[in-house]
């Protein structure tokens, strides 16, 4: 009885070992997306462009829209890792005054599809910021996903306003990943590879194999198992209970 409770847990909850290490920056280029946008120029995209301009005129900057009392801004690493150290730079050409009393989160669960999700602090940062600072967590912390929050809000004219944030951090020796169960449910995006798996664990270590999955659909009756490699924030989701999703996107 103890052996068959231990094999739904794994069914329910799926732990991999993956032996890898990195140290580049995690966030250029990745899939962002804030709380709003004040214009085409100042979307997410920019906040993670590489390009680290800090003129918000010319399109460097992320802009959140004005009377946004609680701006925030997400990056999705596309895998999870040990994040000791953000560096931002600032908005340069006006109004750097703007980013001020921060609180940087990082979490393993998609925050914005699981309003429930956990997190583990960076740093709550506090006073005015600089034009560029290399903010250090106060102990590394583990996850995927990571959001710059900006809970102090003074007026409806101070936004959440910078030019480029960079991520730091690692993927020790042999870290675990963690991947949770949605049954009936499967993640739609065009970024898929498709192929055949015998069962949902083998479809799960095809994924982990990869090198560049973050989680997998599969179908138990037709056996096709989709690796999902850059889920995007306008990805949708469809209730089908042919599907069962693997992954963090989703509660």
């Amino acid at each position: 009885m103890a052996d068959l409770f231990s094999w739904i847990s794994f069914l329910l909850i799926m732990y991999f070992d993956v032996c890898q290490t990195q140290t580049l920056n995690l966030a250029v280029k990745k899939p962002a997306w804030m709380s709003s946008v004040q214009a085409s120029h100042t979307v997410a995209a920019k906040g993670v462009a590489g390009s680290r301009g800090t003129s918000s005129v010319q399109g460097d900057c992320i802009h959140t829209t004005y009377g946004d009392m609680s701006p925030w801004f997400v990056v999705d690493l596309l895998g999870q890792y040990s994040v000791h150290k953000v560096t931002i730079y600032n908005r340069g050409d006006c109004c750097g005054n703007r980013l001020h009393d921060f609180v940087i989160e990082v979490y393993v669960r998609n925050p914005s599809r699981c309003p429930s999700a956990a997190f583990s602090l960076c740093k709550n940062y506090t006073g005015m910021f600089g034009s560029v600072e290399n903010v250090v967590c106060d102990a590394p912390v583990f996850g995927r996903f990571v959001r710059l929050w900006k809970p102090t809000v003074i007026n409806t004219n101070d936004v959440l306003n910078f030019c480029e944030l960079e991520v730091y951090g690692v993927k020790k020796d042999c870290q675990r990943f963690r991947f949770l169960m949605a049954s009936a449910t499967r993640l739609v995006s065009t970024a898929i590879v498709s192929s055949t798996a015998l069962s949902r664990v083998s479809c799960v270590q095809q994924c982990m194999l990869s090198g560049a999955c973050v989680g997998v659909n599969y179908n138990s009756g037709t056996r096709e198992c989709q690796l999902l490699l850059r889920p995007e924030p306008s990805d949708t989701v469809s209730i089908d209970p042919n599907w069962v999703y693997y992954g963090n996107d989703l509660c």
